[in-house]
């Protein structure tokens, strides 16, 4: 059970305070490891990327579709900006709430079909024909351009 609730690790009792603390050490390192990988992508990260009439800054944290600045919510802006500093590349329902959402999030899938359906909205001209928020059938979805 606790495996399905985010657990990465398990301590059967008894266990030694030597063994506990260890497993805490090494909880830490990867934390901090996964910190430092998390900046050094940062900074390799362009401030601001085009492409066709849409424009995201992500210093601003801000997107603007012909010069015009989109109303994009706080999680909206998360998820276009993982896709598209990832374009071209398909992600399940279950990558994107994991990387966006935080792998703690208990809520349903169909969430980021809604955030999709969203953002079309914003920077689409035919949402219902999208050229950029692309889903791949039966797998997930990808930024294009």
């Amino acid at each position: 059970m606790a495996w399905k609730l985010g657990a990465d690790d398990y301590l059967p009792k008894p266990f030694s305070l030597r063994e506990l603390l260890a497993r805490i050490r090494a909880l830490l390192r990867r934390v901090e490891m996964a910190r430092q990988e998390t900046l050094a992508q940062q900074q390799a990260i362009p401030q601001a990327i085009r492409i066709a009439d849409v424009e995201i800054d992500f210093a601003r944290h801000q997107v603007r579709r012909r010069s015009i600045v989109l109303d994009l919510s706080p999680r909206e802006f998360d998820l276009l900006a993982f896709l598209i500093r990832n374009r071209g590349q398909v992600f399940t329902r279950d990558h994107l709430l994991e990387k966006v959402w935080g792998y703690d999030y208990a809520g349903d899938t169909r969430t980021v079909d809604v955030h999709i359906r969203w953002l079309r909205q914003k920077i689409e001209d035919d949402p219902s024909h999208p050229r950029y928020l692309l889903a791949v059938r039966g797998v997930g979805y990808k930024f294009e351009g």
